[in-house]
C-alpha cells in the first residue's frame, strides 16, 4: 500500500486538533482540501479514520490504532530526506510573533554565524507549536510551558532561554502617562486591558495571574495578537491600559509605564529529545542558559510555575534582570 505523507499529515494535524477548521489552518490549506486528503487516505486504508456529527470531530477505534504509526511516519520522512542531503535541512523555528524577544535574540544569532540557517513560522503560541514539534513538523518552539490547557507531551524537553519585561501601555494624555510607575493603587480604577479572550492560554494564563496578585480586574475583548490591533483599539478607548512589552518599539503617542511589580514573560525553547538534526545542539549551546537569568523577588513577579523553572542563585541572592538600553517611557 502506498501511503501519501500529505494525506498522514492532514490526518495527523486533525486527529490532535479534532477541529478541521483548525487542521486546515494549521496547515495553510482550505478546510476542503484537508477534507479530501483525510477521505482519500480513509479510502486507501479501506476504513474510517473519524466519525463526524454536526460540530463534533473524533477519531474512531481505527484512527486512534493508526496515529502513532502516523506520526513515526512523519518523523521517518525527515530523517531519511536530512540523511540524503549534502548540506543540512533549515533549522525549523517557530518564534511566536515579530516584537518579542526571541525573534531579535536569533537575528543576533544568524548575524554572528550566518551558517545557521533558520526558517521561520509564527504560530503565535506554544499550545499550537507543542503539536508540531511532537511530529516534528518543527525543530524548536519557544514559548512559556504553563497553563497550557494540555498535558505536556512525551518526549520534549524544554529549558528556560531569557525573561521579558512587561509594561503598562497608555497613550499620550492619558491620567497614568507621567506616573514614574504604577501598581494596584494606580490601577485600581483602570484595572488592566488585553486584546484578547482565551488565546493564546499561556499568555492569558500569565496576565490573569498578575492581575489577581494585584487585585485588580483584567479585561479582554475578541481580537488578535497583531501590535497594530492592540494600538488602534487603544486608541479608540483611550482610558484603557494595556500589558505591553517594555522593549517593543512602539509610535510616539504610546507611552510606557513600568509596573509595580515589574512582571516577566519568560521565554523557554521546546524540543524533541530525539530530533537528529545537526543544527539543534549548536543552536542550544549558542543560546544563553538559565544561569543568565536573573530575578529580584522583592520587585520582579512570576507566576510560581515560572518561579520554578528560574535557577538557584549560587549565593543565595537573587540579582536584577539585565535590561536593554533605551527609555522606558517613549516620548510623546
Amino acid at each position: 500500500m502506498d501511503l501519501d505523507l500529505a494525506q498522514v499529515r492532514a490526518f495527523v494535524r486533525a486527529a490532535e486538533e479534532l477541529h478541521f477548521g483548525r487542521a486546515a489552518a494549521g496547515l495553510y490549506l482550505t478546510q476542503q482540501a484537508l477534507s479530501k486528503r483525510v477521505g482519500r487516505l480513509e479510502q486507501a486504508l479501506g476504513t474510517r479514520l473519524f466519525e463526524r456529527g454536526g460540530q463534533r470531530v473524533e477519531l474512531t477505534d481505527a484512527g486512534a490504532r493508526f496515529l502513532p504509526y502516523a506520526r513515526d511516519l512523519l518523523t521517518l520522512a525527515v530523517r531519511a530526506a536530512q540523511a540524503v542531503r549534502p548540506t543540512p535541512l533549515p533549522l525549523k523555528v517557530d518564534v511566536w510573533g515579530p516584537v518579542h524577544r526571541p525573534l531579535s535574540l536569533l537575528g543576533e544569532l544568524v548575524a554572528a554565524y550566518p551558517d545557521l540557517l533558520l526558517e521561520l513560522s509564527m504560530r503565535r503560541s506554544l499550545g499550537s507549536a507543542l503539536d508540531a514539534v511532537a511530529r516534528g513538523d518543527v525543530d524548536l518552539a519557544w514559548g512559556r510551558p504553563h497553563d497550557l490547557g494540555t498535558p505536556w507531551p512525551e518526549g520534549l524537553r524544554r529549558r528556560l532561554v531569557c525573561l521579558e519585561p512587561i509594561a503598562a501601555g497608555v497613550l499620550a494624555g492619558h491620567p497614568l502617562a507621567s506616573a514614574a510607575s504604577v501598581g494596584a493603587p494606580e490601577l485600581a480604577e483602570y484595572g488592566l486591558w488585553i486584546p484578547f479572550e482565551d488565546r493564546p492560554p499561556e499568555l492569558v494564563g500569565l496576565l490573569r495571574a498578575y492581575a489577581g496578585a494585584l487585585g485588580v480586574p483584567l479585561t479582554g475583548t475578541a481580537g488578535n495578537l497583531g501590535v497594530e490591533h492592540t494600538l488602534a483599539e487603544l486608541r479608540r478607548r483611550p482610558e484603557r491600559v494595556t500589558p505591553l512589552g517594555a522593549w517593543w518599539q512602539l509610535p510616539a503617542d504610546v507611552v510606557r509605564v513600568p509596573l509595580r511589580p515589574t512582571p516577566y514573560l519568560p521565554w523557554s525553547v521546546v524540543w524533541r529529545a530525539d530530533n537528529p538534526h545537526p543544527l539543534l545542539p549548536r543552536l542550544l549551546k549558542l543560546l544563553p542558559g538559565p544561569g543568565s537569568v536573573r530575578f529580584a523577588p522583592d520587585r520582579d513577579w512570576l507566576p510560581e510555575a515560572d518561579r520554578a523553572d528560574l535557577p538557584a542563585p549560587p549565593d543565595g541572592r537573587a540579582a536584577r534582570v539585565p535590561r536593554q538600553s533605551g527609555r522606558t517611557r517613549a516620548a510623546a
